[in-house]
């Protein structure tokens, strides 16, 4: 008997712990707080005035759409549209166009993101000794679409609800993999976030003056942004090598043809995502099966080989700008068709049970 009040007093206890956590940490903080940090730094630095109104600054600091992953507001960046919509008489919000990001979000998280984390647990339940090196390689493949696509969907929806809400906010990803180098991976890839660490962190380090110190704090930074662990740190190391690789071999480096050269980044970007999801031995039992195991098709079916084709044909074959955000061609693209909104959204809802909670959440 008492062994069973203890239990239960331990229970309450591991309870009451969680939820002073979910308070002391709550969802999003990483983002709010780098928000809340620029602000403070670019007022200290009378890059911007001071915000007087409590209503505006508390508005730039919990505005929802882009509250848990991103993108990383900078408060001059919102301040206008803020004030205009405290002083203007009606709203007009953009229904259409948010609808639209909002829909395909939808449909990307579903369709590419969540299917391409069904490919990759369809690897993860055969034994590591019984992959092939094709599975092995298809398995990052499948990674590398997840996680893209995963926050790139979070990023359009954002979008999507900001201009509902009479709000634009900016692009965070443009095609990252279709960078030629891992330095313009970085340009690309959560881009609010790279300019961040850029402005007040980079720069304040001395930036180029110590460019391979400089480079390797920050990604160890950027690393621990995305995960409390060693493996996150790893993963940020790894980027960091690849960026100062770059930065010493850039004549030649930029000499490759442009194909082989994104073909490079995009398998040396692949090959890290699997930190995210283990630690240290995992990590090198995988690398090490990928040298030794045989190189026939095992796991994965012609199915499967399908769905990446069609991934890599949407990321390598079509051009973001040109389909989504129309900034090179002067007429609307077949996006911007209500009905093809209205398709995105009823099929990611139909099958909505596909769905995965976001990876950065």
């Amino acid at each position: 008997e008492a062994g069973i009040v203890g239990s239960e007093e331990g229970h309450d206890a591991r309870n009451l712990f969680w939820a002073f956590l979910s308070v002391t940490l709550p969802a999003g903080i990483s983002f709010y707080t780098f928000e809340i940090v620029s602000y403070s730094i670019d007022v200290a630095n009378g890059k911007i005035p001071a915000e007087k109104s409590l209503l505006r600054f508390a508005s730039f600091a919990t505005f929802f759409p882009h509250l848990i992953a991103g993108p990383i507001m900078r408060y001059h960046d919102l301040r206008a549209q803020l004030e205009a919509l405290q002083t203007t008489k009606r709203l007009q919000p953009n229904i259409i166009g948010g609808l639209k990001f909002l829909s395909i979000g939808l449909f990307a998280k579903v369709f590419f993101a969540d299917l391409s984390g069904i490919g990759v647990d369809h690897a993860l339940e055969i034994p590591l000794a019984q992959r092939t090196a094709v599975d092995q390689l298809g398995q990052v493949a499948f990674w590398s679409m997840q996680i893209y696509y995963d926050f790139w969907s979070y990023s359009i929806m954002a979008i999507g609800l900001g201009r509902l809400f009479c709000v634009e906010l900016p692009v965070n990803f443009r095609e990252p993999y279709l960078s030629p180098n891992p330095r313009e991976f970085w340009r690309r890839w959560h881009v609010t976030l790279s300019y961040w660490l850029r402005d007040y962190l980079y720069i304040p380090l001395g930036g180029n003056r110590a460019y391979a110190r400089n480079i390797i704090i920050v990604f160890a930074i950027v690393g621990l942004w995305h995960g409390a662990g060693w493996n996150f740190v790893a993963w940020g190391l790894y980027h960091a090598a690849l960026v100062v690789l770059y930065h010493f071999t850039a004549p030649a480096w930029d000499r490759i043809p442009k194909p082989i050269a994104i073909a490079l980044t995009f398998i040396l970007v692949s090959f890290g995502w699997p930190l995210f999801f283990m630690d240290f031995s995992q990590y090198a039992a995988f690398l090490a099966h990928l040298v030794t195991a045989p190189a026939g098709v095992g796991v994965y079916t012609s199915m499967h080989w399908l769905l990446l084709a069609a991934l890599g044909f949407v990321t390598f074959g079509l051009r973001e700008r040109q389909w989504l955000h129309n900034d090179l061609v002067a007429r609307p693209s077949i996006s911007d068709a209500p009905a093809f909104a209205a398709l995105m959204f009823f099929a990611g809802l139909i099958f909505i049970s596909l769905s995965r909670t976001f990876i950065y959440f």
